[in-house]
């Protein structure tokens, strides 16, 4: 009861004291930053035109790519290979590769791909721990 008690006496005091007087804008210092911008024009026609295939742009190795889905697969090595973001391999590595089955599945369907000389561009930059997921 006294945590709750002191808990509301400080959250009282906090709102009491917030003032709206307590702040001032610097108008000189918002007068330079507006001054000192800089125009962006950004063409909306080319951002949102279609890009490329990935794997016609794709610099990746399927046969590194694979290797590494096998040897390296359970921490995710191969996902941070094909261009995901390093967060990505957090949670490979915590759950062992998704318990080994995310892993497995990985590196066959990486192996699959080098066979064929190819990486699918699903795999390339992607932010899903299961990257193959909207393929099947």
């Amino acid at each position: 009861m006294k945590k709750l008690l002191l808990t509301l006496a400080v959250a009282l005091f906090a709102i009491c004291s917030a003032s709206a007087n307590n702040y001032v804008a610097n108008d000189a210092a918002i007068d330079a930053l507006v001054n000192n911008s800089v125009e962006m024009v950004i063409d909306l026609d080319a951002a949102m035109a279609p890009a490329a295939p990935a794997a016609a742009i794709s610099s990746k190795n399927p046969v590194v790519a694979a290797v590494l889905g096998w040897v390296l697969g359970w921490p995710g090595i191969h996902r941070y290979y094909l261009g995901t973001a390093p967060w990505m391999i957090l949670p490979y590595f915590l759950t062992g590769g998704g318990f080994g089955v995310i892993y497995v599945v990985d590196a066959v369907l990486l192996t699959v791909d080098a066979l064929e000389n190819t990486i699918n561009p699903q795999y390339l930059n992607n932010e899903r721990i299961i990257m193959w997921a909207d393929i099947f």
